[in-house]
């Protein structure tokens, strides 16, 4: 019984269903048969087993042979996975097709509507807030501020792209950080940017377009991109994120501008 069980699992996931899988099971064990032979074995109805027959040839599973009374056999498991395989993959990409033009779009547009306005939102882990970072860089429009700590200035290569992106759509972005000897490669690969040395800052800080802004406590404040128990507040407050924009041109006015020129 538990090897019958084991036998058959797999073929229901496969998308048969039981009496299928038990009319499979029986060519496969007998090589050819008739429907009378099948309805034996199987304790099947000898009418249901003729129907059984012709959906597991449509599902590639078996094969009928020009025979009188009718025979069948078992399509080679092999061939049956292969078809199978390329059912579900066509059903797949169907799928994706109709998600893609019909339940993104809705979900987008949701999405508009149900994003936080008007207070702090808390972000958990780093790979989230990284997420989150990009997602507000990649819709700046004015003018985008950065705080990094030594680390944070290193982590600030994943967003390279969507820095200059940025950039190239002719947005301001200004960089104080603690610069040192360790992180200077990375600060050359921001030289699109405004870059200035401020000393001793604790946490990373992103203000997008006086409208968004991103506080994030690093946990740990390593090099590491992927992995961080960091803690982030994003902030969609426009009165907040300008407070917090004011703020940092203040402390960039006290702030040494690095020319690149001179490393």
């Amino acid at each position: 019984m538990d090897d019958t069980k084991k036998l058959i699992t797999p073929l229901l996931e496969l998308g048969l269903n039981k009496y299928e899988a038990r009319v499979y099971l029986a060519l496969i064990s007998e090589g050819t048969a008739t429907a009378k032979n099948l309805s034996d074995i199987t304790s099947i109805p000898y009418g249901k087993v003729y129907e059984i027959i012709n959906l597991l040839c449509t599902k590639g599973f078996c094969i009928i042979l020009p025979t009188k009374p009718m025979k069948c056999k078992a399509a080679s498991p092999l061939d049956a996975l292969e078809t199978t395989k390329k059912t579900f993959y066509s059903k797949f990409i169907n799928l994706e097709k109709q998600i893609i033009s019909n339940l993104n779009p809705l979900f987008e547009k949701t999405k508009e509507f149900s994003e936080p306005k008007g207070f702090f939102w808390v972000v958990n882990g780093r790979k989230n807030i990284i997420k989150k970072i990009d997602e507000l860089l990649d819709k700046a429009k004015e003018h985008i501020y950065i705080f990094a700590t030594e680390n944070g200035i290193k982590r600030i290569s994943i967003h390279k792209e969507s820095l200059l992106k940025a950039k190239e759509r002719g947005v301001e972005i200004k960089i104080g950080g603690t610069i040192t000897d360790t992180n200077k490669e990375d600060i050359y690969s921001l030289n699109f940017c405004e870059i200035y040395h401020v000393p001793c800052v604790s946490s990373q800080l992103f203000v997008v377009d006086n409208t968004k802004s991103i506080l994030v406590d690093a946990l740990p404040d390593d090099e590491s991109i992927t992995y961080g128990r960091d803690l982030g507040v994003l902030i969609n407050n426009n009165s907040f994120s300008a407070l917090l924009k004011d703020a940092f041109t203040s402390k960039l006015s006290f702030s040494k501008k690095i020319i690149l020129e001179q490393y």
